[in-house]
């Protein structure tokens, strides 16, 4: 029977049935309030598991409230900043201070572009004015590529710059054309300028006839170099046959072998110097590309 007597029913005291011995029933509902190994080793993944999430730092930042503050953005003032500079530089240059107006120039476009897109043509403009006015004309030709490179249609309005600057750059803007690195009516697009322009093949260069200078595009000395060289070929192919016709009667022409040789010589000098000269210049144009290609990638 089961002791009630305290009020609360011992449910060990007895067994709920008789087939079941006491101490085994104790046993058993023990065995029921013990926790299994796999829920304790659950729970212990899930604490470990919410210890670490808690402890990320993107989890804490991103959980971490916003804090206010009174304090203005960088970038606003990074802007600022830079057109202020822009107006110095503008002013310097205006003014003809050259020695402040291209340090200022500079930092506001190298190593990187602190300016919106048209600011920064202009600024590359006054800049290669500035160098060609200071006497630092290649520097000068190295801006004006850039510029180009950029804007393939920027013009420089003569009512401010001389003629001769207006010369130079439209020289280095047909020059860019001849090599490729830009298109005639090629417009100005946003971000980097990609040049694809490769120069011509070396095996062109080692031809005679001028095909080296054609395929450089130099076509003035093309034409000079082919029509030389075709003229020494044809003059000692038209005395070697002449020879050979005398040979064939049993005569002989002293002064004509002469000049069958010399014409001979001549035109292999001729071709090997427009072999060289068709190298040296494709050479020129790799370099040119390399060059545009780093003025256009600051």
């Amino acid at each position: 029977m089961r002791d009630c007597s305290t009020g609360l029913c011992d449910p060990f005291s007895s067994p709920p049935d008789r087939g079941v011995a006491p101490h085994r029933y104790r046993q058993s509902a023990r065995r029921k309030i013990v926790l299994s190994p796999g829920v304790v080793h659950a729970s212990l993944g899930v604490v470990v598991t919410c210890a670490l999430l808690l402890a990320t730092p993107s989890y804490a930042q991103a959980n971490k409230p916003a804090v206010t503050s009174n304090a203005p953005a960088k970038k606003p003032q990074v802007k600022v900043a830079a057109l202020s500079e822009w107006e110095e530089a503008v002013n310097a240059f205006k003014y003809q201070d050259f020695d402040n107006a291209i340090p200022k120039l500079r930092k506001l476009i190298y190593p990187k572009p602190r300016l919106g897109r048209k600011r920064e043509w202009r600024a590359r403009e006054y800049l290669a004015a500035a160098l060609w006015w200071s006497g630092k004309k290649p520097l000068a030709l190295d801006e004006f590529t850039a510029l180009l490179v950029r804007n393939p249609q920027s013009r420089l309005d003569p009512a401010y710059y001389p003629p001769q600057m207006i010369k130079d750059f439209a020289q280095q803007r047909a020059n860019l054309i001849r090599l490729g690195v830009i298109k005639r009516n090629q417009k100005a697009r946003p971000g980097k300028q990609v040049s694809h322009a490769a120069p011509p093949a070396l095996a062109l260069s080692l031809f005679p006839f001028g095909v080296g200078q054609f395929a450089n595009r130099e076509t003035v000395k093309g034409i000079a170099f082919l029509t030389t060289e075709v003229a020494l070929a044809a003059t000692s192919t038209a005395l070697y046959a002449y020879n050979r016709d005398l040979g064939v009667q049993g005569k002989k022409s002293d002064s004509a072998q002469v000049w069958q040789l010399s014409t001979g010589t001549i035109f292999w000098a001729v071709a090997a110097w427009g072999v060289v000269d068709a190298v040296l210049g494709r050479r020129a144009i790799a370099a040119e590309i390399v060059r545009a290609a780093r003025r256009g990638h600051p």
